[in-house]
């Protein structure tokens, strides 16, 4: 086991191109790394396209991940993201990254169903919100473990207004190999993480303003080892917990998302990678059908 002591320090330079106004309310929006409770308006489509960076050590793994999304009703979303690998690593841990897209080469279908909300004041609310998740892997090995379709739940619960946010949040993932003692599995995966957002004065105005939200997120995760024909295999699994801010901003129909996790904690089961640092931008384009 052993702590981190300092932070790895990175500077990221991020460029946003000018965007233009547009009357399509933004909605479903919150962090990018945890697990919160926005859904997407009804009959709502949003286009997100995702850059993920994962550093560990002087190796490095990059995705671009679009993901399509579409409100069915204020309270219930259905998306579909799909992976575009720029450079992979086989040694690196099949996590999420992004709280509602992965970071591997899986094709997953998420459906969102806020079944809670209670109205607290004018413009705060505290809700929950429940996901259901189908992968299906593109690849057919992944470090020499043969693939499977998976399934992931998750849910979250917290309080929003339109200074402050929190939302805590979970999540289980498991991919459905036959049963048996001779089979290949990518280990179980167990997802938890805090959120807390702050919103200035200075954006808590209407269109033409621009609206800019803080957060700082907690993410911490439990991987279970990866098993080939039936045996558990050395160099996988672990504890590994991250935290780090995020910004997003909201201007009519775009939105833009941009942050970076830090490791704090590792306890892995061997000598494989493990994550120093991840990035995440991600740029949104919202309309009504």
């Amino acid at each position: 086991m052993r702590v981190k002591r300092r932070f790895v320090t990175r500077c990221v330079l991020l460029l946003v191109p000018s965007i233009l106004p547009a009357s399509v309310f933004a909605s479903g929006h919150g962090p990018i790394f945890g697990f919160a409770t926005p859904t997407q308006g009804k009959g709502g489509w949003s286009l997100d396209v995702a850059a993920m960076d994962r550093i560990a050590g002087n190796e490095q793994a990059a995705m671009l991940r679009p993901m399509l999304g579409y409100g069915i009703t204020e309270d219930l979303q259905v998306s579909v993201s799909l992976p575009m690998p720029v450079h992979t690593r086989s040694r690196f841990s099949q996590i999420r990254t992004m709280a509602m897209m992965p970071a591997n080469a899986d094709i997953e279908l998420l459906l969102g169903w806020r079944f809670h909300r209670q109205g607290l004041a004018i413009g705060a609310r505290f809700e929950s919100t429940a996901y259901l998740g189908f992968a299906y892997p593109t690849d057919a090995e992944r470090n020499r473990i043969q693939t499977w379709p998976g399934l992931y739940t998750a849910a979250a619960t917290g309080y929003a207004s339109r200074t402050f946010y929190f939302w805590i949040g979970g999540m289980y993932r498991r991919y459905m190999s036959p049963s048996g003692d001779t089979v290949d599995r990518t280990g179980d995966l167990a997802m938890y993480s805090l959120v807390f957002g702050y919103r200035p004065g200075f954006f808590r105005k209407d269109y033409p303003r621009p609206d800019w939200r803080l957060f700082i997120e907690a993410v911490a995760e439990y991987g279970a080892r990866d098993r080939l024909g039936g045996k558990g295999l050395v160099n996988s699994g672990g504890h590994q917990t991250f935290i780090g801010p995020t910004l997003l901003g909201l201007y009519g129909s775009w939105g833009i998302s941009f942050g970076a996790l830090f490791s704090v904690y590792s306890n892995m089961n061997g000598s494989q990678p493990t994550d120093d640092v991840r990035i995440v931008v991600n740029y949104t384009y919202w309309w009504l059908e």
